[in-house]
Order: C-alpha cells, then structure tokens, then sequence
C-alpha cells in the first residue's frame, strides 16, 4: 500500500489554491501527550533551507497563509496562495512536511504555549466540566484528554519526541489534496514528483486503547463559577464510517444541534421550563475513526441542575421509546441539507473536505453522496438507528458546581 495519497480538485471562483498535506496518527497514538500537536506545530518553525523567521519573512512577501497543526488523528501543514503561485505553495508544503529540523529552542517555546493555552482553557467553567466528562466517556482512550495533553507531559516534551513521531507518522500514511483554479493534472504530478520518496506504508498506525469509561455514572466537580451550573449528559455513539451515521445527525437536529432555539431538549429545557441560559445536544460529537459521543448541554442555575438533568433524560428517553413525527424529520432533513452548500464555497473548504474523504474512505467530497445518504434516511431507518444507538439506562452524567464561598 503506497504511503501517499493524492486528492485535486478544480474550484472556479477566487484565483487561490488551498494545499494540505497530512501524516496519519495524530494524537490518538502519541507516545506522550501534546506530542502530536507539537510536533505539527514545529513543522513550520524552521527546515534545512529556512528558519521560522525566513519561512514568515517568504511567506510574507509572496502573501502566502502558511501554517501547520496536530489534530486528534494527524498532523500536517496548510499552505494557501494565489493560484499563480501554485508550483511555490506546493514546493514549500512539501519542504516543511519532509525537511523540517525541529528546533530545540522551538519545541520549547511551542511546549510553554500549548501549557499556557490549557491553563487558559481550564478557566473555563464549561471546559473544565466538559474535559471531566470526556474522561468519564473515553477513558482510558487518549480522546479523554485535551490534545494538549497535560502540563507534567509538555514539560518533559522533547524536540527529538516529536521528530520521531513526525517521522513514524510519514511512514503511516500521507494525504496531499490540494483544490483552486488549478490544472489539476499538473498539479497531481507535482506533488508525485515532490512526495514520491515516500515509498510503500511501512509503519502501520497502532490501535489505542479501547474507551470504558470511569465506572460513576455520575460526576460532580468544582469549578471556578461564580453562579452557574455547567451539566453534561451523554454517552458514546459510533465512528464517522458507520453505516447509521447519518441517522444519527438527523437525530441530534431533532435534540437540538440545529439552529437558534429548535430542537427538543433546548424547546423544554430553555423555553418552557425556563431552566438553562443556553442548551444544546448532538449524537455524533467527536466522530471520526473511533466513536463520537451523544451529549447533551445545560448551563444551568445550580438549583435547578437536577431538573434539567431529569429533564434532558427524559427528552432522549422519549425519543427512544416513542420516536419522532414526520414533520420533525422534515425539517431535521432540511436543515442538514440547507447547510450543504455552504460548506463547499472556497478553496479552502474543498481541499479539507479531500482530506477527510481521504481520510475516512468516505466520498465526502461528492455533494450527490451526501444528498442521497441524508434524503435516504426514513423515518423508520431513524427510529431504528435511535433503538440501536441511544441507550437512556446508560447515560453518563458530569456536572462542574460553582465552588463554596
């Protein structure tokens, strides 16, 4: 099995191009945690030919946006250009995933920063609950965690961590897709003749450990919150590949994950009973190649968090039990489908999309797919998703309390 896969598409508009190439892996098999993050942070930070301060300088003068980022299942680098500058963009994408030298000086800059941004987060009351909730669903799976990992495991985050695991990641697999005003045939033997040394996968990706969950299925921890209730309520679903998958999005409108204030859990929740400042739901939160999670989302007064949890139980106790009328289907459909197009309109949307239709062996790039997946789903096929998915005896609560005094 060849190490890379290339995906071009051609997008009339604006004359840019969107080029993304993408090592497999990613934090869901780091060694240590943040690893994966770091490391795809260092790779613009400096290669053989440039150091960060002549990378930004270049990228600068030619008014290119060049980054790069570690994800949950990858890490990479994102360069997006002016059409005319396409062969430039490719060759420096190319230059910082297979040269980059990971500085020392870097690693440890990008380490404190990542720390800062969890000691940032973890001021958030939200955050806060919904990292322990997290760990309440997914432990001992690294999805338990903050893709930043933890402060102990930056500190002891070394430059030589991350160039071994940027380079156990290449040997797993790359995605290079690359979308704009491009020829793409040129463009496709480019990143042949750029990233052709790759050769066959030859470091297949380890599989992390199998999620459990913590055995309370009920939490409560303190929080820095001067008189708000943060209440998560949920359970683990499916990953993105399952054949229920859209089922289940039709589902999470119908609880709440669409717009405004529509939505079961939010209508009673927020607007009849009066009980949260905000509420929302989804069914697939967080799927991709292990499963995604049913949640549920209250920010409520601290007196009243045992009649919004009740509450939201019952909601999805009752979409179980009893299902869902023709009309919410409807609208649920509508929804998913209105919001299709939005997601297609730029370069830099279709050459992410690539990368996930890639990455999951989906075709998530073919709007005809992803129209007749949605308009496939009968009312019947979503019920009996809900049956097989959406388990009420089993839901997992966590609730962050403002602490005393």
């Amino acid at each position: 099995m060849p190490a890379l896969a290339v995906r071009v598409r051609r997008v009339e508009g604006a004359p840019v191009v969107a080029v993304r190439l993408w090592a497999t892996g990613g934090a869901r098999v780091e060694d240590v945690p943040g690893q994966a993050l770091v490391s795809g942070r260092l790779l613009n930070e400096g290669t053989r030919r440039r150091d960060w301060r002549r990378l930004a300088d270049d990228s600068e003068a030619y008014g290119m946006n060049v980054s790069s980022l570690g994800t949950f299942e990858g890490h990479g680098v994102s360069v997006d250009a002016l059409a005319k500058d396409w062969e430039l963009a490719l060759d420096w994408a190319a230059e910082m995933l297979l040269d980059s030298t990971f500085p020392e000086d870097r690693s440890r800059w990008l380490a404190r920063q990542a720390a800062a941004e969890l000691e940032s987060l973890a001021d958030e009351p939200d955050t806060r609950t919904g990292w322990a909730f997290l760990e309440q669903l997914y432990a001992p799976h690294p999805r338990r965690r903050p893709v930043q990992g933890d402060p102990e495991s930056l500190r002891r985050l070394g430059a030589g961590d991350c160039a071994r695991f940027h380079q156990q990641s290449l040997r797993r697999g790359v995605i290079a897709a690359v979308a704009g005003t491009i020829d793409a045939e040129a463009v496709e033997r480019r990143l042949h003749s750029l990233l052709g040394e790759l050769g066959p996968v030859s470091d297949p990706c380890p599989q992390p450990a199998a999620p459990v969950g913590l055995p309370e299925a009920r939490r409560e921890i303190l929080v820095d919150a001067e008189d708000q209730a943060n209440l998560f309520v949920g359970q683990l679903t499916l990953p993105r590949r399952h054949p229920d998958h859209a089922a289940l999005e039709l589902l999470a409108v119908v609880l709440g994950s669409g717009a405004g204030l529509t939505g079961r859990i939010p209508a009673r929740i927020r607007e009849r009973e009066g009980l949260a400042y905000t509420a929302h739901a989804q069914t697939v939160a967080g799927s991709g190649l292990d499963p995604g999670r049913l949640y549920a989302y209250v920010g409520t007064a601290p007196e009243t968090v045992e009649r919004a949890e009740r509450g939201v139980k019952e909601e999805i106790a009752r979409l179980v039990e009893d299902g869902l009328g023709d009309d919410e289907l409807a609208e649920a459909r509508a929804y998913l489908l209105g919001r299709e197009p939005f997601q297609r309109e730029t370069a830099r949307q279709w050459a992410d999309l690539l990368i996930d239709a890639e990455h999951y062996a989906l075709p998530l790039d073919d709007p005809a797919w992803r129209t007749a997946q949605l308009n496939a789903c009968t009312r019947s096929d979503v019920e009996s998703a809900a049956r097989r998915h959406l388990h009420p005896g089993e839901l997992r609560t966590t609730v962050g309390l403002p602490r005393p005094g």
